[in-house]
């Protein structure tokens, strides 16, 4: 039987013991057909593992308990990759602590398409989840891959951006890539694999934990050439992937915010230590070595045909939120006038309503 199916195997095991433990137990016995042929006790005594962990060993060290892990596997359109094959990710095999193997539901991106991470706190700002979807909509239509997370808030955004700028996009989950968290993202992960793909080193049924997350995080840096940070607060959890993007050599990016946001002190603080700042996708683009040809901006509003006054108000507006007493002051237009051009700017795509009746940019 192929070295992969024990992969596969090893892999399974992620959850019990991590993918540090097994790859100790790799450099110990040297194949995982050596591991799984290898008595549980030795196991157990040679790579320390726990009393729990060696029964779960041993329960699943025969031939049936890989027949239904492949069963549930075909059953939900499920891949496999392990480390010694050869659609695994290259980038992702330099890391320390690589996974054993990856579980796949889509279609992986190849080696030779760039691939970017735009991760973020879950807990953000209009003005964060902003940033995250005008990067990685030109991003993605420049045909750059978008890694991130599927959480809540800028790692939605980030594949949602993707997506609309037509390109593939890679969701890296701390779960099983059969199980669907958050749940509300279900919509967004059928997109996402019509698209790209989502992808684990967990196997099939295994639900989300927290501990699960930071280990995801490392492949999320690891598939990258580079971790742009869309806004973080100084505590927040995206921080942990950034640390883990410099220990694997990859370049970090971040977005400058309003310093009197407590929700951009991470990003901030990341600048003032080093990183990269981004203002534009194409600080991004010419770091991947990529020079794309420059749009007109004037040409592109000037084919909305916008008259006068609606120019005048799109004009008056940017990517932090305005208010309609703001646009009223700087227009010289009534109330009235003011919200129906708005919405006539809204319905051409050019601007967004927030919460509170305010506006930004699109």
């Amino acid at each position: 039987m192929h070295n992969d199916i024990y992969m596969l195997w090893l892999s399974s095991m992620v959850a019990l013991v991590g993918s540090r433990k097994l790859n100790n137990i790799l450099e110990i016995f040297g194949t995982a057909r050596d591991v799984f042929f290898t008595n549980t006790s030795e196991i157990k005594e040679r790579a320390f593992l726990s009393a729990h962990a060696g029964r779960i060993f041993a329960q699943n060290q025969n031939l049936q308990y890989i027949e239904s892990l492949l069963e549930k596997m075909k059953y939900s359109g499920i891949a496999y990759f392990s480390r010694e094959h050869e659609r695994f990710p290259a980038l992702l095999k330099e890391i320390p602590d690589p996974p054993v193997g990856i579980f796949c539901i889509g279609t992986l991106p190849s080696d030779n398409t760039h691939k970017v991470a735009v991760i973020g706190s879950r807990k953000c700002s209009e003005y964060g989840l902003m940033a995250a979807r005008v990067l990685s909509k030109p991003l993605a239509e420049a045909g750059v891959v978008i890694v991130s997370g599927m959480a809540r808030g800028v790692d939605s955004m980030a594949h949602r951006g993707a997506l609309e700028g037509g390109g593939k996009t890679i969701a890296v989950l701390g779960c099983g890539v059969d199980v669907c968290y958050p749940s509300e993202n279900r919509n967004l992960r059928k997109e996402i694999i019509e698209n790209g793909c989502v992808i684990s080193e967990y196997p099939p049924e295994t639900r989300p934990a927290p501990a699960f997350f930071p280990a995801r995080n490392r492949i999320i840096s690891g598939l990258s050439y580079g971790v742009v940070v869309a806004e973080a607060g100084k505590k927040s959890g995206t921080l942990i992937t950034v640390d883990q993007a410099i220990d694997q050599g990859r370049e970090v990016f971040s977005v400058p915010g309003n310093i009197s946001s407590r929700l951009s002190e991470g990003t901030n603080r990341l600048i003032i230590e080093g990183a990269t700042p981004v203002s534009d996708y194409k600080d991004i683009l010419f770091s991947l070595g990529i020079f794309p040809e420059e749009k007109n901006q004037e040409e592109i509003i000037s084919k909305k045909q916008l008259a006068p006054d609606e120019k005048q108000v799109y004009d008056s507006l940017n990517f932090e939120p305005v208010s309609v007493d703001t646009l009223m002051e700087i227009t010289g237009l009534n109330p009235g006038r003011v919200l129906f051009l708005c919405a006539q700017l809204e319905i051409k795509g050019l601007v967004k309503k927030i919460h509170g009746s305010r506006y930004i940019k699109a």
